[in-house]
């Protein structure tokens, strides 16, 4: 079964607000309920880690890894992932369980399980003297204009160069290229705790291929390059002579309206799950679950409030730049109209659009 803390006071209480704050604020946009497992999903998750506590009890942690690996991605938890972090350490991936062990530390806290934080900064704290760490060394000479630099295939920023690195131990690999430079390619083996620094070489130039001539020895002329195009300065005029931002403008604002009530719906679903809970027994005033009843009923309460408040957060951006595209739209003069109205089978048209809210469906309308 996948480990679930109850909420402790302090969590309860924040949870309430947020559930408050939801009803009170009646907000947004569109449906964010896809990325929530279903239950027959939860019940793979739970059948993968329970699988992989019975691999661990019989030493097998290599294998056990990848069960707690797979149930973590299909519904997070953070024992689901202290589980996966101590697996990794046990099967020498140091830089990758202290990561993990810093995480559930992390979730722990904003969970107000101070135990299991505890815990987790506890044995992240005891794997950073075994750390392996890369170190990518720049030189001046080397750091020519386009410089890019990977590490297995994953690209290190600027802000990386120089930075000891944790990862795990075995073999890695550095590249480095430029335009017009030929590319460098380097391999190293971590093999203990410790620093291993790799310096990047001034990459070299490509020899350029000798231009082709004439019979009388003069050089080929060169092809003239096309004019470069240019994008228009502005927005296109619309069949009224005004822009296109104005229609997007409704649009936005419709779609932040309809988020408003998808959120505040989430919200009063999640503070119903709550209250069920706790009235139906399976959970006490102070928030300690008694059965995997009621803990499931936290945890979808929980996950009911999240996707609320992104909801919420997502509708409000909607809202405001759908309005914010109507009140700063230009308006075009009467002359430019009259030239548009002369183009094309909808000439001197004018269109609008309309967004409504409907059972389960948005639709929007428009005429031209």
């Amino acid at each position: 079964m996948v480990s679930r803390a109850p909420l402790a006071g302090a969590g309860r209480r924040r949870a309430a607000a947020l559930l408050s704050a939801l009803a009170a604020l009646a907000s947004l946009a569109p449906a964010a309920r896809a990325a929530e497992p279903t239950r027959e999903e939860r019940a793979a998750a739970v059948a993968l880690f329970d699988e992989g506590r019975a691999l661990m009890a019989a030493g097998k942690h290599a294998e056990a890894c990848p069960k707690f690996a797979e149930s973590h991605a299909i519904d997070p938890g953070i024992g689901t992932l202290f589980n996966l972090s101590d697996c990794y350490e046990r099967t020498g991936k140091i830089a990758t369980a202290w990561i993990g062990f810093r995480d559930v530390a992390a979730a722990s806290l904003s969970a107000g399980q101070t135990e299991r934080e505890r815990v987790a900064r506890a044995r992240a704290a005891a794997l950073e003297p075994r750390l392996s760490r890369l170190q990518i060394v720049v030189p001046p000479a080397a750091a020519i204009a386009g410089l890019g630099l990977t590490r297995d295939g994953v690209a290190v920023g600027r802000a990386l160069w120089g930075t000891a690195v944790p990862l795990d131990p075995g073999e890695h690999r550095i590249a480095a290229a430029a335009p017009g430079h030929e590319p460098w390619e380097a391999k190293v083996t971590i093999d203990k705790p410790g620093v291993v620094s790799v310096t990047v070489p001034a990459l070299e130039r490509v020899t350029e291929p000798a231009s082709a001539s004439g019979a009388s020895g003069a050089p080929t002329p060169a092809v003239a390059s096309p004019p470069p195009v240019h994008p228009p300065a502005s927005d296109p005029p619309s069949a009224e002579g005004g822009s296109v931002r104005k229609p997007l403008g409704i649009v936005g604002v419709g779609l932040g309206v309809v988020g408003l009530g998808v959120g505040t719906a989430l919200g009063f679903m999640a503070k119903s799950t709550f209250d069920k809970a706790t009235d139906g027994g399976h959970c006490d005033e102070a928030g300690r679950c008694v059965d995997q009843t009621g803990l499931d009923l936290r945890d979808d309460a929980v996950a009911k409030g999240n996707i609320g408040t992104a909801v919420f957060i997502a509708g409000a951006a909607l809202a405001v730049g759908g309005a914010i595209l109507w009140i700063t739209a230009p308006s075009a003069p009467d002359a430019a109209a009259a030239s548009v109205r002369g183009r094309g089978p909808t000439a001197g048209a004018p269109w609008s659009a309309r967004v409504g809210l409907g059972l389960g469906s948005v639709w929007i309308a428009g005429t031209l």
